[in-house]
């Protein structure tokens, strides 16, 4: 082929070529969407990905072949073909880009216009400062006391974002935003610390000390994107609220955090070598503040230091059974 014949080939090719590429991509990320589900999530991403640039490569590599092969009249044939193709995906892809991009900044533009709208409810009683022992102790002890329910963690709420919101039953499968809340909290930065400014009366959280950035709620039920929190812990009272404005740690994330545990029962519940019922006696523990080491199941290794003379420097005790605690736990001693 001479010089003029090649020159007059190039630019055919290169646009044969890059359609092939868009044609490939789009090909090869149709074929990935088939070979997963939608419970794939972030690898499924890239399994689709992966088709795509696969495909890619293959079309290119075969669009190169023919291009060496062809004429220059057949190469413009094929460019008509896989020309137009290519042009309808792109623009496809554009025009479906351009849709959810409008549903997103509409989202967006709702959810902005709803928080401003949201005015919070001033609380008509002061809010109560819970203990800062384990919310066991919270529970009333009258004839109608309910039976305590030791859920999954405690959360604590974002304190930061300004406005901590409070929703009746949702739909689980809606996003937050989607909702308005019944009610909210408040928070303002003060001199030294960030303080509540409004709550709902009926907001009693089972711990409360702000000078000390302790603001905490039980959880009960928790999905993807939402949590069910006490808060009320003397009666119990729940609200659902957005995963996304608080930070949950499980039941054993959390006690293994705490400063210090005390034993509850000390006959039924001492310090023993191992995490076994049948395992020898270390200690009693009475009225001794054991500081948490590791965590395995219902099983809490603490530090022995303290007890007593000449025993190992590490013991296990019970911490729950079930839906009890079986040790008080101290958020700050």
């Amino acid at each position: 082929m001479t010089e003029e014949g090649k020159s007059a080939k190039l630019l055919p090719a290169v646009g044969f070529v890059l359609c092939a590429l868009v044609v490939g991509l789009f090909a090869g990320a149709f074929i990935g969407r088939l070979s997963v589900s939608k419970t794939d999530g972030m690898a499924g991403a890239a399994i689709v990905l992966y088709y795509g640039l696969f495909g890619g490569v293959i079309l290119v590599v075969g669009a190169i072949l023919l291009v060496r092969r062809l004429e220059r009249r057949g190469l413009l044939r094929a460019l008509m073909i896989i020309g137009p193709l290519a042009v309808i995906l792109l623009a496809g892809a554009t025009w479906r880009f351009m849709k959810l991009k409008a549903e997103s900044d509409r989202r967006w533009e709702i959810d902005r216009e709803r928080y401003k709208q949201l005015k919070p409810t001033a609380p008509t009683a002061p809010v109560m400062f819970a203990s800062l022992n384990t919310v066991m102790g919270n529970v009333p002890t009258t004839d109608e006391a309910r039976d305590p329910v030791l859920g999954l963690g405690m959360a604590a709420p974002i304190m930061e974002l300004g406005t901590f919101h409070f929703h009746g039953a949702p739909d689980l499968d809606q996003l937050p935003g989607l909702f308005r809340a019944t009610d909210s909290l408040t928070f303002a930065k003060g001199e030294h610390f960030i303080d509540i400014t409004s709550a709902p009366p009926w907001f009693v959280p089972a711990h409360l000390k702000l000078d000390y950035g302790l603001l905490l709620l039980k959880v009960v039920t928790l999905s993807r994107n939402w949590a069910e929190v006490e808060v009320n812990s003397i009666d119990g009272t729940t609200r659902w609220v957005d995963r996304g404005e608080l930070h949950f740690e499980t039941w054993s994330e959390f006690i293994i955090n705490v400063n210090s545990v005390e034993i509850i029962d000390t006959e039924t519940n001492p310090v023993r070598l191992k995490p076994l019922d049948h395992a020898a006696i270390l200690a009693e523990g009475a009225n001794a503040l054991l500081v948490p080491l590791a965590v395995r199941g219902d099983w809490l290794m603490v530090s022995t230091d303290g007890l007593a003379d000449r025993i190992v420097p590490t013991g296990w005790i019970r911490w729950r059974d079930g839906e009890r605690l079986l040790v008080r736990y101290n958020l700050l001693c």
